[in-house]
């Protein structure tokens, strides 16, 4: 290790795989020395990867399906070896790989709770001494004594969760294995993330859900094709990633800018008052003007219970079907999480005609105090995924503020009634 604070260190790292049209074919060249590599081709898993990762960290990790993602943790855990460069882990892990991984499908829960135990290097006695906090985490009752090749898929993530906290890991890492969970166990997941984060244990987290990363995750790699694209703060890497899988770019070059390039950011008719996190899409139309207003006030503050008006205007050009546009807006936090969507395509509003369009988009904020991103999208809805003309994340932002101190995310409105008897 470089340093002491790191505690991963992946320098070069690289994993190559023969893939063959017929069975048969492995054989033929493992045994036929004229045919070696004649009969397959190479698919390059990873290739060139290099980071690190410090001690307390929380780090997404993002990519398509079968962008080399997998492949990676599992070098980390040991699972495999890499075809050349290093992977150097510094300190005990606990992994939840893909389903039914590090567990004997014919064994009892309770057997598989002793046999990762043992794998991670604990003695039945200690693995006792976690035995009860394993089963009230994962709630899955007496199943825990019939074999896991019986368990549902949800049943298998409780108990795989249950035990890979519950070892004291210094390394936690997840491979999507969440996705597959109710609702009620992944908020006991997240609060867990958090309490481990709290500690000062690193976590690598594996998911498509890119809210997630940015609401647990400080800093995100994005994998693409076996390669590192991108490596840095999550809101930078999450907005090049959504940018590359709507369609607002083409294939990402390795060490994408973190900022749009002055062309991207001052197409013809925008405002050069934008200051966007970011902004993408294939510019055949444009959102030129973003103002918020309490009435007739243009105002970018507001208090809780206050009406806001965010007025829009977007240039739709000649050639576009303009009952398939649509005019998107999204309240976001500080964490990129999306708070408030609406659009005109789903409230069935069409948009009045090619050219020169004014949308107001009016609402009741009952978000609490803090201050948040406002996004504005000029989408194209003929087909699913949505592709965009123009998103901007950050086309306009807006502060919330209130005479007293409230408590969680937003005011709804509500009713109290005392019933005396």
């Amino acid at each position: 290790m470089k340093h002491l604070s790191t505690i991963i260190d992946v320098k070069d790292l690289g994993k190559t795989y023969r893939l063959y049209q017929k069975a048969g074919d492995r054989l033929k060249e493992a045994v036929l020395p004229f045919k070696k590599n004649k009969l397959s081709r190479p698919f390059h898993a990873l290739s060139g990867v290099t980071f690190s990762v410090e001690t307390g960290e929380t780090v997404g990790i993002i990519g398509k399906n079968g962008s080399g993602k997998s492949t990676l943790l599992k070098i980390l855990t040991g699972v495999i070896t890499p075809g050349h460069g290093t992977a150097e882990v510094g300190g005990k892990v606990s992994a939840l790989l893909e389903l039914g991984a590090g567990f004997n499908p014919e064994y009892t829960g309770i057997e598989n709770i002793y046999l990762n135990g043992t794998i991670m290097g604990y003695s039945r006695a200690e693995m006792d001494s976690r035995m009860q906090d394993i089963l009230d985490f994962a709630e899955i009752g007496d199943f825990v004594y019939q074999p896991v090749k019986t368990y549902s898929s949800g049943m298998f993530v409780r108990l795989a969760f249950a035990v890979a906290i519950n070892v004291q890991p210094e390394i936690l890492i997840v491979d999507e294995a969440l996705a597959v969970g109710d609702y009620r166990f992944q908020a006991k997941c997240y609060n867990k993330f958090e309490e481990l984060k709290a500690r000062g244990k690193t976590i690598l987290f594996v998911t498509h859900d890119v809210d997630a990363v940015r609401r647990f995750c400080s800093r995100a790699l994005w994998i693409h094709e076996g390669k590192l694209i991108m490596d840095g703060a999550v809101n930078d890497v999450t907005s090049r990633y959504m940018e590359f899988i709507t369609g607002g770019a083409a294939q990402p070059d390795e060490g994408a800018a973190t900022e749009p390039s002055k062309e991207e950011r001052c197409e013809p008719q925008a405002r050069t008052e934008f200051q966007p996190i970011n902004r993408f899409g294939s510019h055949m139309g444009s959102i030129y003007y973003v103002e918020t207003f309490s009435g007739d006030k243009p105002t970018a503050s507001f208090g809780v219970g206050e009406t806001v008006r965010v007025r829009i205007m977007a240039d739709i050009p000649d050639g576009v079907n303009i009952t398939d546009v649509g005019v998107a807006v999204s309240v976001k936090n500080k964490s990129g999480l999306d708070l408030f969507v609406t659009s005109t395509y789903d409230k069935d509003i069409r948009l009045a005609r090619v050219g020169k369009n004014v949308i107001d988009v009016t609402f009741t904020n009952y978000l609490n105090t803090g201050e948040y991103t406002l996004i504005c999208a000029l989408e194209n809805r003929a087909a699913a995924p949505i592709t965009y003309y123009d998103y901007i994340e950050g086309a306009a932002y807006i502060k919330i503020t209130a005479e007293r101190e409230l408590y969680g995310l937003a005011q709804f409105p509500s009713e109290i009634t005392l019933n005396a008897k």
